[in-house]
């Protein structure tokens, strides 16, 4: 199961609020993820949501099922030639039911965003964002870069629900044109963490959160393994130079011509050619530095660079 369907799933079955909690997350669904229907006559406007996850619809009907004069109708659609997977819809009925929950106005013409105001109390701002998350949100973050986006249908809906996760703590919130609509961005995994947990997606924080650090550490193994091979790399290289410079040096002045210091060094880096320095320095008895110091005056005297030999 994918974490967006994962997240849905999650909310979908949490215990059903009451009072303003409610009716904020049942109009924050249908307004992320529904649409404005009319059907004409004496029917008038309907609000319809469609989703893949049966639970999502059946919570948002209980949740509208006490507004007074609400009517409410479910249906299936099979998968079937381009469709990949059932859908289902719920469609929301009754002018009365529909400008409480803020979609329409008065006479059933829908409002671009929610009436000003916004919700003030915790709790009911909770309720809102976890019915954006329930109708429009996607989740990713198992072997990718953690990216929590929120499909909203207007500028003005996606600037509320900016609006509102900042007024909840999360930082690092982007807002911006996707396609034909908007889109709601968080992509720092301490602050989806955070939406996760305000939303009360908890199991669904623990699955996310887990992929993250399962990445990280990926990330910071490559890096070490990298970085071994890059100095693994930079040591043979200065191995082989050493050698080909000792090997030259011997052969024009003989070992016997070399400071007792030198000679030992050079004969133990042609002993040992991929000895690190470190382990030089334990078949000498002497310090890392040392040895360096030696090899490096060695390298010195074979290109004329070095003064007299002590």
């Amino acid at each position: 199961m994918s974490l967006t369907r994962e997240l849905r799933e999650e909310l979908a079955r949490l215990p059903l609020p009451v009072g303003e909690p409610a009716l904020a997350e049942a109009a924050a669904a249908l307004r992320f993820g529904g649409a404005w229907l009319w059907r004409g006559g004496a029917e008038g406007a309907a609000w319809t949501l469609e989703t893949p996850v049966a639970a999502v619809v059946r919570r948002i009907r209980a949740l509208v099922a006490g507004q007074p004069g609400a009517r409410t109708a479910l249906e299936a659609r099979r998968a079937g030639g381009l469709a990949t997977e059932t859908r289902y819809r719920l469609r929301v009925e009754g002018v009365e039911a529909l400008a409480a929950l803020g979609l329409t106005d008065a006479n059933g013409a829908p409002l671009e965003a929610a009436p000003a105001g916004g919700p003030v109390d915790e709790a009911v701002r909770e309720g809102a964002l976890r019915g954006a998350l329930l109708a429009a949100g996607s989740l990713a973050g198992v072997g990718r870069e953690p990216h929590l986006e929120v499909r909203a249908p207007s500028e003005a809906t996606a600037g509320q629900l900016a609006a509102l996760l900042r007024e909840l703590g999360v930082a690092g919130v982007g807002v911006g044109a996707h396609g034909q609509g908007w889109r709601v961005v968080v992509k720092s995994g301490e602050a989806i963490g955070a939406v996760l947990a305000r939303s009360g997606a908890h199991a669904t924080f623990l699955a996310f959160d887990d992929g993250r650090l399962r990445r990280q550490l990926r990330g910071e193994a490559t890096r070490a393994a990298n970085a071994d091979r890059a100095n693994l790399g930079r040591s043979v290289a200065a191995s082989a130079r050493q050698i080909a410079v000792i090997e030259g040096l011997l052969r024009e002045v003989g070992s016997e011509n070399l400071p007792e210091d030198l000679r030992d060094v050079a004969l133990a880096r042609l002993a040992n050619p991929d000895a690190s320095l470190g382990e030089l320095a334990g078949l000498l008895g002497t310090a890392k530095a040392t040895v360096y110091r030696r090899l490096s005056r060695l390298v010195d005297l074979a290109e004329g660079e070095a003064g007299p030999w002590p």
